[in-house]
């Protein structure tokens, strides 16, 4: 892949954040009203998108993609279980941003889901392939349409009264879904910020770039479901030709990311020259997924991700930060203290205490910097 301008690292971010799935997860967080809903997706936003924009600075300053940096820490067969990981949530993001693209134009077009399924993954398909081997001019200007074609959505609400929503959920388990999102990205926004053209660009390209995109969703989620009581695609449906727009767009600026990067993660378990094959596999795994996926744990698969990767960054960061390399097979420390960190967050999560990723981020931090250098466990070298 050429360089990746600045200009273009902030719509390809900007131009992943805005997908249905995250208009989606704003709407869930309605029952705590706008005020305090706002202010869980801007701390939620704030925290996750510093994990992202930092993962992404660390693979442009070691010029090696998301899983070599993992393989860095984790070891060859480390990096594998970690990489074979990262394809299975790619595969399941794909799939959740089909189905819920065919699902939106189908209520649009009144065409047969399944059709509208096959019409986003072909959709998809064509980007992925034409962003990896042409222009990434097409997918700016996307973008730019995109953020004005959703900020006119706003207009189509009564924002005068909002309503009462009867679910609930707690001000921190709001925080968490808002972090979940930027955080599911880390394991491959290195596939691209290696290819930036500098450490600080790179950094706030994709900060702000994330940033703004998905702040924007989950706010119109929120705003959706407040002030007009429906449902995600409901609401779309109802709103003409710009929600087919959003719902297309959207959708291929979103899942090419994770269907190239799939791609590219697979390449850690095993070689192949072929990343126009990969393309069409995934695209064709995913599509399938879309027929089955059970849309009522979409919460719980946003949770799950997080408990995973979030214990395994940290290691990556620290290993970072102290400019160590792990050499062996498997860096057997690291991954005690990754499992560590994904039964605290569960535990944190279940049991609602605090802010999970933050508690967890810490805790495996201070677990791994005292036991890393056990002199039998051994294998680093100075980066």
């Amino acid at each position: 892949m050429n360089k990746i301008k600045n200009s273009s690292m902030f719509f390809l971010w900007a131009g992943a954040a805005i997908s249905i799935a995250e208009i989606y997860t704003g709407s869930m967080i309605a029952p705590l009203g706008i005020k305090k809903g706002l202010l869980a997706i801007f701390i939620g936003h704030i925290i996750g998108t510093l994990f992202l924009a930092f993962g992404g600075y660390i693979s442009f300053k070691g010029n090696r993609n998301a899983m070599e940096k993992v393989r860095d820490s984790f070891g060859g067969l480390g990096g594998k279980i970690v990489a074979l990981l990262n394809v299975l949530q790619l595969i399941g993001w794909s799939a959740i941003m089909i189905i819920q693209g065919g699902r939106a134009i189908s209520g649009q077009t009144k065409l047969s889901l399944n059709l509208c399924i096959l019409v986003v993954a072909a959709a998809v398909f064509l980007w992925s392939y034409c962003f990896s081997n042409y222009t990434k001019k097409v997918n700016d200007i996307s973008v730019i349409i995109l953020i004005i074609l959703c900020i006119l959505l706003f207009f189509k609400m009564d924002g005068s009264k909002a309503l009462s929503i009867s679910q609930n959920i707690s001000f921190t388990t709001a925080i968490e879904i808002t972090i979940a999102m930027p955080v599911s990205w880390l394991p491959l926004i290195g596939d691209y910020s290696k290819d930036g053209s500098s450490g600080k660009g790179v950094f706030l390209s994709s900060f702000w770039g994330y940033f703004v995109g998905s702040v924007l969703m989950y706010s119109l989620g929120l705003a959706i479901a407040l002030y007009t009581g429906k449902d995600i695609v409901e609401f779309l449906s109802s709103t003409g030709i710009i929600a087919a727009l959003i719902v297309l767009l959207a959708t291929v600026t979103t899942t090419f990311i994770d269907i190239y990067s799939a791609v590219i993660s697979s390449k850690q378990i095993y070689s192949f020259k072929r990343n126009n094959l990969g393309i069409i596999i995934y695209c064709a795994v995913s599509t399938a997924l879309a027929f089955i996926f059970p849309m009522e744990n979409y919460q719980n698969f946003l949770l799950l991700i997080g408990s995973i990767f979030v214990p395994v960054y940290t290691v990556v960061f620290i290993n970072y930060i102290l400019k160590k390399r792990y050499k062996g097979n498997i860096n057997i420390v690291g991954g005690i203290a990754a499992i560590a960190g994904i039964l605290l967050y569960n535990y944190f999560n279940n049991n609602s205490l605090g802010i999970p990723t933050v508690f967890t981020f810490i805790a495996v931090a201070i677990i791994y910097v005292i036991f890393k250098n056990v002199k039998f466990l051994g294998g680093f070298e100075n980066d």
